[in-house]
């Protein structure tokens, strides 16, 4: 089976070259404060920039997910200093109490996640938003799963108080480089040297307001299919919960993954995930990262294939 890869699309490449070529000048920032509800919006040269302009703006401790976060939550604060802590997960979906008991135990300044636990499960944003201000800890999402979010739930300035995304490929916001950070707090992205050395080149300011508008059809798009193949896979993690990948336990994942990669393609690219990841889950899974795939491949046809192919090249090794 043959699928295609997510990449930028043929009009932001002919709006990077016009921007190297005559410095034709963009302005995501507006489209991502109206996005985000927020008063401020920065486009910096990654999502990894955004934590590390958090990292040195923030005061901690940190709280991260134990599992289904962004590995570089964990790593990057601690370059400047910061404690980052761990909090217990339902395989990466968090539970209100839980967070509300570890900020009691650790007064934490901030709690960091992902819109998605592993990119499968929604988080209960508004509620751990709640739980958060009731201490007066701040919450930090990483939306780069989640921008344009159609429901509103998620990627929400209303809710969030800080919010960053990777625009990266593949991302719901496709521009192939770049992140952005948005809030309402205006000492995050006051203006000093730390900012200007984090900022995205003009490439990359021209990527990014082009693939913007495309982001609410990626994202739909994707949360239709990963439903479609939760239904559809047996054992699939948090069927109930919108996602933009799909999980499924494997007794075998190292052989699933290259059984996989041989009977479905994407351009001689994966999207196939191996688990324990911290990324994903911290158990033997396989990942299908259906966020990865161009939202024209995925049909009803196509998606009916996928899941006949992965039902059977995974049938022997999925635990019972």
């Amino acid at each position: 089976m043959k699928l295609k890869f997510r990449e930028p699309s043929a009009e932001t490449r002919r709006a990077v070259c016009r921007a190297a070529l005559y410095g034709e000048v963009h302005d995501p920032e507006a489209r991502i404060r109206e996005v985000t509800g927020h008063r401020y919006a920065r486009l910096l040269n990654s999502g990894n920039a955004a934590i590390l302009l958090l990292s040195h703006r923030l005061e901690g401790p940190f709280l991260v997910p134990d599992q289904g976060g962004w590995r570089g939550f964990r790593r990057i604060p601690e370059i400047t200093g910061r404690e980052v802590l761990s909090v217990e997960t339902d395989r990466g979906l968090l539970d209100p109490d839980v967070l509300d008991a570890r900020l009691d135990e650790t007064g934490a300044r901030a709690l960091l996640v992902t819109s998605f636990a592993g990119y499968t499960a929604e988080q209960p944003i508004r509620e751990l938003s709640d739980v958060c201000r009731s201490h007066g800890a701040l919450l930090v999402e990483d939306a780069s799963g989640s921008v344009s979010d159609p429901l509103g739930r998620l990627c929400n300035g209303k809710i969030s108080d800080i919010i960053i995304a990777s625009t990266g490929a593949p991302k719901t916001v496709n521009a192939g480089g770049g992140g952005f950070i948005s809030t309402s707090i205006p000492e995050i992205v006051q203006q000093d040297m730390l900012l200007s050395a984090l900022k995205a080149d003009p490439y990359v300011r021209a990527a990014v307001a082009l693939e913007m508008e495309a982001a609410e059809r990626n994202l739909t798009e994707t949360l239709r299919a990963c439903s479609y193949l939760k239904e559809n896979l047996e054992g699939a993690l948090h069927p109930e919960r919108r996602g933009i990948n799909v999980i499924i336990p494997s007794g075998d994942p190292q052989g699933d993954v290259s059984r996989l990669r041989r009977v479905i393609d994407a351009g001689g690219r994966s999207i196939f995930t191996r688990c324990p990841s911290y990324d994903r889950v911290l158990e033997s899974a396989v990942a299908v990262e259906v966020k990865n795939l161009d939202v024209d491949c995925l049909t009803y046809e196509n998606l009916e294939e996928m899941a006949e192919l992965i039902s059977s090249t995974m049938g022997a090794t999925r635990p019972r």
